[in-house]
């Protein structure tokens, strides 16, 4: 049946959907607009099937000509809810990736807020529940309890060859059943009508449960991850025998061979294939047709023909699409409609012959400042390539601001060498080094120091960043250097003493001597002033600064890998995970190599997912800052990465490491000249 003809049977049904999306909509949390779109989230209630239930079961009993009462309205908004926060709850169980095409809420928000989210739509549910009456809230526990004690069986029988065909259908009956009968029985109940009816209705919506996720089930064997939404053949892998597999067990024994934990590819697949080859799909699609059969047997003799016959042609469209539908394209809205926050005069970035222009500059400022002592040591590796790796992180810049970033980067990453330099083994060094680079940053501001390369190249580098960014920024960025210095002695300290820290620690310490926080406000050097507060600190944003920081660093690590083994770094990700854990070297880059390609999947995620989110936020001034940054991060994301390809260990000749040793020996007598050491 089309939704035309549904439209048709039942005149009201469009309208008292609109008032249920409204009651779903007012789930969120009070007074913060940025979060609404995490409780908003098209994870389940696009096509309302459950609350379609409850509506249609209303009007069989009640009559389907007129407008369905409030109580009505409320209790199909309630079952919605309750659905919405069950698939929160579960993809956060499944750590799954995408719910319906998209990206799910957990991957987005992360799993903390999803869970919370989940939480708020199930008691805002039950807030309605319990305003209806007694009886409801009661069968709302009821079927909650069933619910996830059928969660609880289904994920203690995991990778269980043994389960049996009525363990799966009691799962089956409590995880998905019991809500379509719910959804049913709260709408039967608002008609008023009869208690026989009223079951009659709940135990339709029971066999109708049981038959769409068997279908489900055999969805999952049988269509494309395109199709789905959602990666396919995911309970074979992820160790949920269905009904299919649980028949092709009693008859291949190969696939009893196939089916562990750890499952590849390659296996899964072929274990799919033995499911499909045996006939075992066909007699589960029997098993669904049997119950698809038995519930609309429920319906004779309730309401009027028109009503039944219109219940059940709703209920045969959704169970002939497998209750799917297309999912929804995964894409990043194009930029245009956002006006542009960077200067026309930026746009056009730097051409290829300015940027060696830009970087003979950079060697002339490098030996005018003292940095290089020698034309030779201006070209070293590590400054050699300063000017294409700013254009790089900043593509839309002229020559001017390429050279000011990279004169910017180019001293942060003098200063971190000086800390990892070979020849700092003195603890007390460290420390006082530590001291006078705080001095040369606290002064920047105000009364910029004079006197040594170090002192001058940092003066001359911040004073073309002061032309372009207000106070605010410039104080919230001097204080991040400075807490930068302090994890880097820190840092320097571990390295000389041997310690690794734990995995616990390990992220925190790694950001803090990495520096990150330094490079993102580089991000705000590039959009030439400061984020809006309510724009750099939304959730969403910090979110994705956090996932993307942690991928950035580990991959980071995995490329550095070799040179940190020789030198000691003691927060390198693989060396912590193997002092752990005790696992082979190879085992711990195969893991963090995971958990990069999951960062950036998560990363991807997060910004497909986030033109919708920002827009649904407000759609006001901040939504346009917000969608600004968001395309400001889109482009500078793939430069902060390269960042990396910049070789801080390779030498141009043997003896070249000494630049570093005659600054930091400089800077030391500068601390002990300025009275530092009283």
């Amino acid at each position: 049946m089309t939704s035309e003809s549904v439209s048709r049977a039942f005149p009201a049904l469009e309208s008292d959907l609109d008032r249920v999306r409204e009651i779903v909509g007012m789930a969120d949390v009070p007074s913060r607009s940025e979060l609404a779109p995490l409780t908003r989230q098209p994870a389940g209630h696009r096509h309302l099937i459950r609350p379609t239930l409850a509506l249609l079961s209303y009007y069989v009993l009640a009559g389907p000509e007129r407008a369905a009462d409030v109580r009505a309205v409320k209790a199909a908004a309630a079952v919605e809810l309750l659905h919405m926060a069950s698939l929160y709850h579960d993809d956060v169980i499944d750590d799954a990736r995408q719910r319906r095409g998209r990206p799910s809420v957990n991957i987005v928000w992360g799993a903390r807020l999803a869970v919370l989210a989940g939480d708020l739509l199930f008691i805002s549910a039950s807030r309605i529940l319990s305003e209806l009456g007694r009886r409801e809230a009661l069968m709302v526990a009821e079927t909650a309890q069933r619910t996830c004690s059928g969660m609880i069986a289904e994920t203690a029988d995991r990778f269980l060859l043994s389960r049996t065909e009525e363990a799966y259908l009691e799962v089956t009956g409590a995880k998905t059943a019991e809500l379509l009968s719910l959804a049913c029985r709260l709408g039967a109940m608002q008609a008023g009508r009869d208690p026989e009816a009223e079951e009659d209705l709940a135990r339709f919506g029971w066999h109708l449960g049981l038959a769409y996720q068997v279908r489900d089930d055999i969805l999952d064997l049988t269509a494309t991850t395109g199709e789905l939404g959602k990666p396919a053949n995911s309970d074979i892998t992820e160790g949920v025998y269905t009904l299919p597999v649980i028949r092709a067990l009693g008859r291949e024994p190969a696939l009893a061979r196939l089916l562990r934990r750890g499952l590849t590819s390659a296996d899964a697949e072929r274990a799919r294939q033995l499911v499909l080859s045996c006939g075992a799909v066909e007699e589960a699609r029997q098993v669904a047709d049997s119950h698809m059969e038995t519930a609309l047997r429920r319906l004779d003799g309730l309401g009027d023909p028109r009503s039944r016959e219109g219940l059940a042609g709703y209920v045969r469209s959704v169970m002939g699409s497998g209750g799917k539908a297309a999912p929804a394209p995964v894409t990043v809205p194009a930029p245009s409609p956002v006006p542009s926050l960077v200067p026309a005069s930026a746009r056009a970035g730097v051409p290829a012959g300015e940027k060696e222009r830009v970087q003979e500059r950079l060697d002339a400022w490098l030996l005018h400042t003292g940095l290089a002592a020698t034309p030779e040591e201006a070209r070293h590796p590590r400054w050699n390539a300063m000017a294409s790796t700013a254009a790089r992180f900043w593509p839309d810049a002229d020559a001017e601001q390429a050279e000011t970033l990279a004169r910017w980067m180019l001293v942060i990453a003098v200063v971190d060498d000086l800390f990892d330099e070979p020849g700092l083994a003195d603890p007390g060094e460290i420390v006082r080094l530590r001291h006078r680079l705080t001095r040369i940053v606290r002064g920047l501001d105000d009364t910029p120091p004079t006197g040594g390369a170090v002192a001058t190249a940092m003066a001359q580098a911040w004073e073309r960043i002061r032309l372009i960014q207000p106070p605010s920024w410039r104080t919230r960025a001097l204080g991040h250097v400075e807490e930068w210095l302090d994890a880097a002695e820190r840092e320097a300290c571990h390295r000389l003493s041997g310690f690794i820290p734990s995995l616990r620690d390990q992220f925190a310490l790694r950001l803090g001597s990495s520096g990150a926080p330094v490079f993102l406000d580089s991000v705000e050097i590039t959009y030439g002033r400061e984020f809006e507060p309510a724009v750099r600190d939304h959730p969403l944003f910090r979110r994705l600064m956090d996932v993307a920081t942690a991928a950035a660093l580990a991959e980071n690590d995995l490329r550095t890998l070799d040179e940190d083994e020789a030198v000691g770094a003691p927060y390198n990700l693989v060396r912590v995970l193997r002092h752990e854990t005790g696992c082979t070297r190879q085992e711990a880059i195969d893991e963090v190599t995971r958990q990069v390609e999951d960062g950036f999947a998560q990363v991807d995620a997060i910004l497909a997912s986030a033109p919708a989110i920002l827009r649904s936020a407000d759609g006001g001034a901040g939504s346009v800052a917000g969608m600004g940054l968001l395309r400001l991060t889109q482009k500078r994301l793939p430069g902060w990465r390269t960042l990396h390809d910049i070789d801080r260990y390779s030498r141009p000749s043997a003896g070249s490491e000494t630049y570093l040793t005659r600054l930091r020996r400089e800077l030391l007598l500068e601390y002990a000249e300025t009275g530092a050491a009283r």
